[in-house]
């Protein structure tokens, strides 16, 4: 973008400058110093600058001791609403931290170094300290921000920015598998993993580093860093805990249990309602007949005339001796082809058993039905017995 186009910028700039458009993405604490990361300056290195900008904000916020501050404006819009000269002198920083309300803030540009490569010139502005500057050269085919290369580039140049502006510090580079996970720095999350990579800037001096990745387990680690120095810690992940495989065989509602028991439950309730009916059948006959005897001899149906109190009490009995028969039998015929059914369909199971290792072994139930010969002094007999 050269000097004309950003003039062209600068009214848009104004009018944004009015508005509160920061957001944090880490909040701020003692322990964190905000930061913006400005987009940095081009005239012929569109691409590379832009994603060298996205590293270097994606780089902050891994950054232990930083958060990130954002904005849509850029440097070069300041810089030019301000009326900051060419170069960038002490007052006209001055006036852009002021308008950012910002105590840190990392502006640069990006230009061809010569064929194939680009050179970033980075500087980190801190409220009453002197400019920081980190200048480097690389290739210019890395035009992507997530780029391991230039992820590396990257933490070695905010590295330097931030060692010489927070004190002295250190960059430590993480790899655990492929995924996500969390880095722990002396007990403390410090960073993600992102690919299986993390970079963070730690203070200089001795840690103890782990990893949380889900699934797996890695030994933890110790690193002793020099001020601005970079090291990387590779964690060798254990075997993953994975779920055991489905084999298919899910527990069946016991369907042929239900109707063996049911039809023995069900047959034996309507024995007994049998034998219910069938106590009441003979009350009642025996009722009929006791009042049969106070009726004439003469009369030969209780029923087909009105001759005493006697004989209508001996025809009403009579009446529900016969209906009580009926439901006996009924009773007694349907419980006994039901208790059948279900003996039968009991000694008929054979059901499989799993061994103790889940192993599916089938194994033949052995028969419910025993027969029991039995002998005595008075004579013998056959007991048959049924185990369900």
């Amino acid at each position: 973008m050269n000097r004309a186009t950003r003039f062209a910028l600068a009214l848009l700039a104004a009018s944004a400058m009015a508005l509160p458009t920061a957001a944090w993405a880490d909040a701020p604490s003692a322990k964190a110093s905000p930061v913006y990361i400005l987009s940095l300056s081009t005239d012929d290195s569109d691409d590379q600058a832009d994603a060298l900008t996205q590293a270097l904000r994606s780089r902050v916020r891994q950054a232990s001791g930083w958060s990130l501050l954002e904005t849509p404006q850029s440097f070069d819009t300041l810089a030019i609403a301000l009326k900051c000269p060419p170069r960038p002198d002490a007052p006209c920083l001055q006036r852009i931290g002021d308008q950012l309300h910002a105590d840190h803030f990392v502006w640069g540009t990006l230009a061809r170094a010569k064929p194939g490569a680009v050179k970033a010139d980075l500087h980190m502005w801190s409220r009453g300290k002197p400019d920081v500057e980190v200048v480097d050269v690389y290739s210019d085919n890395l035009k992507d921000a997530s780029d391991e290369a230039l992820r590396g580039i990257t933490g070695s140049l905010f590295g330097k920015l931030s060692g010489a502006a927070a004190g002295a510090t250190a960059t430590l580079v993480v790899h655990a598998g492929t995924g996500g996970g969390e880095v722990l720095v002396d007990g403390v999350q410090r960073g993600a993993l992102e690919g299986g990579v993390a970079r963070l800037d730690v203070p200089a001096g001795a840690h103890s580093v782990t990893v949380r990745v889900p699934g797996a387990e890695a030994a933890q680690q110790s690193a002793v860093l020099a001020s601005g120095a970079s090291q990387e810690l590779t964690f060798p992940l254990g075997a993953e805990v994975t779920a055991a495989p489905d084999s298919g065989e899910h527990a069946s509602f016991p369907v042929r249990k239900v109707l063996e028991y049911g039809a023995i439950v069900v047959g034996a309730g309507l024995l007994i309602a049998s034998g219910v009916e069938a106590a009441q059948w003979i009350s009642d006959s025996n009722a009929s007949n006791a009042d049969r005897q106070s009726v004439p001899r003469s009369v030969t149906d209780v029923c087909a005339a009105e001759v005493n109190a006697a004989a209508q009490d001996a025809c009403r009995k009579s009446k529900d001796a016969a209906s009580v028969s009926t439901l006996g039998w009924v009773f007694g015929g349907a419980g006994a082809a039901l208790l059948g059914t279900g003996i039968i369909l009991l000694l008929t199971d054979h059901g499989s058993q799993e061994t103790a290792s889940g192993a599916a072994a089938q194994a033949p139930r052995r028969s419910a039905l025993t027969v029991v010969p039995s002998m005595g002094p008075q004579g013998g007999g056959v007991d048959v017995r049924v185990t369900f």
